[in-house]
């Protein structure tokens, strides 16, 4: 898990605009979590997050399209679902999920697979 999982919308824009007006800043690396993730792991690990004060807090509905207002565009999306099936990192039951995947309309296929990943934004 990245950075900007941990921080507040309105420090991520600030982050966003900080980076944006660095003049040798033409791209950015971020792990990003969709609001359904950010629920699911809540609930899986929140006696942790709070043990350690630690909440997760940025998980855009709108995805990387988000920072598109402080000047950053997806260039490249990989998925951390399709990442770990090439890399054979994956889950117990992952050939279930990719099945259930493999059957589900295009439309629900890619929103799981957006539900978590590595986007790499240009500034423009």
């Amino acid at each position: 898990v990245g950075l900007v999982i941990y921080l507040e919308a309105d420090v991520v824009a600030a982050l966003a605009r900080d980076l944006h007006d660095v003049a040798h800043a033409r791209w950015w690396l971020l792990d990003l979590a969709s609001p359904r993730l950010l629920k699911l792991l809540e609930k899986r690990w929140s006696p942790t997050l709070k043990g350690g004060n630690a909440p997760f807090r940025f998980g855009p509905a709108e995805g990387t399209a988000w920072f598109a207002p402080h000047g950053w565009y997806e260039r490249e999306w990989h998925s951390t679902w399709t990442d770990a099936m090439r890399l054979k990192r994956t889950p117990r039951y992952a050939g279930f999920w990719t099945f259930l995947l493999g059957i589900s309309p295009r439309k629900s296929r890619e929103a799981q697979l957006r539900m978590s990943g590595i986007a790499l934004l240009e500034a423009r």
